[in-house]
């Protein structure tokens, strides 16, 4: 975040939520961006903004690497709380995984990795898998780092699917 982002945090009007997810569901790109800087800056204060998830959620399905990585922490920070819907991110997840930026792929497994709902882990196998075995070292270092995660979460599942050999 830039210098300038200390003005989502001054937000404290009575219909914030309602505001909020209108400026998410907006057609404008950076009134939506702005708009999860707001989440997240209100999220990081401790107000809850969990009602906002499938609005945040959509917001996944961008080029745009900044507000990718801004619905990601959203995500970690609520899918836990909101199991079933985060099962609904999972599509992108794995889409991520395979995308030609090596920085979108590593963001996708380390966040599927940092998210802690038993529903996801099973879904995280195969696109670990494969980045397990990535042309770039920074992917793979994080899918190792993440086989880590996933052995404390589910151990089981790390050596059923052979994990522990590669």
């Amino acid at each position: 975040m830039s210098g300038h982002d200390s003005k989502y945090f001054s937000t404290t009007k009575k219909g914030e939520i309602p505001e909020l997810k209108e400026e998410l569901n907006s057609q404008y790109k950076d009134k939506r961006k702005d708009a999860v800087k707001k989440v997240i800056a209100a999220m990081t204060v401790g107000k809850d903004v969990s009602s906002l998830f499938t609005d945040v959620v959509n917001g996944m399905q961008t080029e745009n690497l900044e507000l990718k990585k801004l619905v990601y922490l959203y995500l970690i920070n609520y899918a836990k709380s909101q199991p079933d819907l985060a099962i609904l991110a999972v599509n992108t997840f794995v889409k991520d995984s395979q995308d030609p930026n090596p920085l979108i792929r590593a963001l996708a497994v380390r966040t599927m990795g940092c998210i802690r709902v038993d529903k996801i882990t099973e879904y995280l196998c195969d696109p670990l898998q494969r980045c397990l075995k990535d042309d770039d070292p920074y992917v793979r270092k994080t899918a190792a780092i993440c086989v880590a995660k996933l052995y404390d979460i589910n151990a089981e599942l790390v050596e059923d699917r052979g994990f522990w050999i590669l």
